[in-house]
């Protein structure tokens, strides 16, 4: 057996910055070696391949940062960032490369596992089988986010030892998501029951609850979709079978204090000392008094913010905005005199005065309080990433059994799960209705189209800030992310009725084919030039 090194080497095979960044070397490579004959060492891959998940151009920052940033719900206060924010993004973007290169880099380590796995001699066991499926589980991940952010991607299932087998060409979209649910449906068979699974990881229903949204997004706005029933069918069996619980209230289901909740279907794992986490960095403002911990300033900069329709489409009451947001006016630990008391949004300039500060390029936004971390005291964050949780698959079953006559009725129940959580500002059960707490319940004199826009709406609500909202946006076609742009543009000549516009504040240009063109991000600039079976000429739309 090779060292143990090298097994983790081969875990960044690919962060060194050669031209063909997906070719394994001889000194890297744990294909055909005797690594996957010892469940020790094929642990340790494994813990590799999450480790490039935890990177700084996966979920740690660039995968949060641009989705955010572009979605049409959120902004970057930074210069560099004015064609992301603004929605004029250049192929040459780094913080888009950098996502689609570190989720290569991810496949590539995932790919290595499995096809060790299929070949090791190691007998059947929960823990072996455990290992095979949770790499069929990161790859169908990781296709299915690239194949919704890039359209056709290439698909690499075999671990890349030569030169010319590292130039693989863009794969139809179809084919991409045939293979995402056969990935997933042998992740459902090797992934262990929640009793047998490992702390922080995922379990069989985290396979099926991800092919139920496999499904959702495939059927797009087509009401005579096949695809709605196999989301019913799967997100139902995770609600009856799935083990998995609503946390209350909202508020305890984000920061660090709240990491693996009973409402965690996948997370990525962050620790301040084992990982290199950004998120509370990037999405907290500078000297923010919950991160009081923090020595130095540099520390907390908030340059991924919402947008002021994120923060709008709360009602006053609703608990979900107390506990998503920091805005309003705040106390910058670093700072004395009229230079401590800043204002957020949706304070307007007019409220600065003599004791307190409105700073361009900041105060125009609020800030994203879910990935709160009271013990950072540095750079990286104990917080996680929650890539899908519990609220989701209901809000699936709602959407789905609205698109289906034999189980419309039915919808309003399970939306009315979510909603009644986010009512119980206390967490003891009870919708609050004595405070007029919003949102209300629906019932059945909601039609099947209001119901539809209301599961919409409440979607962009419950996973505000958790990078779900820029599929959510394009995923029933153009006409909704054109909505969206709109809704937006309203808000910003409401808020700036001179036509005069800060810095770091955008509108949108809403022609056809922009819109069009912002269904998708651009391909990648760096890799059409380094990959010889991929043109200039497939570039995406618009681009």
């Amino acid at each position: 057996m090779k060292p143990l090194k090298y097994i983790l080497l081969s875990c960044c095979v690919l962060a060194a910055g050669c031209d063909d960044f997906l070719v394994e070397n001889p000194e890297t490579s744990v294909s055909n070696t005797g690594v996957y004959n010892s469940l020790t060492s094929a642990n340790a891959v494994l813990t590799g391949c999450y480790g490039l998940m935890q990177s700084q151009n996966c979920y740690s920052f660039n995968y949060l940062h641009v989705l955010s940033a572009s979605s049409g719900m959120g902004v970057s206060i930074k210069q560099n960032d004015v064609n992301l924010t603004s929605m004029n993004i250049l192929p040459s973007d780094v913080n888009v490369s950098n996502v689609y290169n570190g989720t290569y880099k991810t496949i590539m380590v995932a790919n290595d596992i499995i096809k060790g796995m299929d070949t090791s001699i190691l007998p059947a066991s929960v823990e072996k089988n455990r290992i095979h499926g949770e790499a069929y589980f990161i790859r169908a991940l990781s296709y299915f986010n690239l194949v919704r952010l890039f359209g056709k991607v290439s698909l690499i299932t075999e671990p890349v030892t030569s030169y010319d087998n590292a130039h693989v060409a863009r794969t139809e979209v179809d084919v991409v998501y045939k293979q995402i649910l056969s990935d997933l449906q042998k992740a459902w068979e090797l992934m262990p029951e929640k009793a047998d699974k490992e702390e922080g990881h995922p379990y069989k229903y985290a396979a099926k609850a991800l092919r139920a949204k496999v499904y959702l997004t495939l059927a797009g706005d087509d009401e005579n979709s096949e695809y709605w029933q196999l989301c019913y069918n799967d997100a139902l069996d995770v609600k009856e079978h799935g083990e998995y619980q609503l946390v209350r209230p909202y508020a305890n289901l984000f920061g660090s204090p709240n990491k693996n909740n009973a409402e965690s279907i996948f997370e990525i794992q962050f620790s301040a000392t084992a990982s290199d986490g950004r998120m509370t960095e990037t999405t907290f403002p500078v000297g923010h008094e919950l991160m009081d911990k923090i020595p130095t300033q540099g520390k907390s900069w908030g340059k991924t913010r919402p947008n002021q329709i994120a923060f709008d489409q709360f009602d006053v009451n609703d608990p979900r905005r107390e506990a998503s947001f920091v805005y309003g006016k705040y106390e910058n630990i670093y700072e004395k005199g009229k230079d401590k008391n800043v204002w957020l949004y949706p304070s307007p300039e007019s409220n600065a005065d003599e004791n307190s500060v409105f700073k361009k390029g900041d105060s125009e936004y609020a800030a994203w309080k879910k990935y709160y971390d009271p013990m950072m005291t540095a750079r990286s964050t104990n917080a996680n990433f929650v890539y899908m949780r519990y609220a989701d698959v209901l809000l699936m079953l709602a959407e789905a059994a609205n698109e289906l006559p034999d189980h419309q009725s039915e919808a309003y129940g399970y939306l009315n799960l979510v909603l009644d959580r986010a009512a119980d500002a206390n967490g003891d059960g009870v919708r609050d209705n004595n405070t007029e707490t919003v949102p209300e319940a629906v019932d059945e004199s909601v039609s099947k189209e209001q119901l539809r826009e209301r599961i919409f709406r409440e979607r962009l609500k419950e996973f505000t800030g958790e990078c779900d909202e820029w599929y959510t946006v394009r995923r029933r076609g153009e006409a909704y992310l054109k909505m969206i742009m709109q809704e937006h543009n309203d808000r910003i000549d409401e808020i700036f009725k001179n036509g005069k516009l800060r810095e770091f504040v955008y509108k949108y240009n809403i022609t056809d084919d922009n819109v069009k063109k912002n269904m998708l991000l651009p391909f990648p600039q760096d890799e059409i030039t380094r990959n010889e079976n991929i043109s200039q000429e497939e570039q995406n739309f618009g681009y």
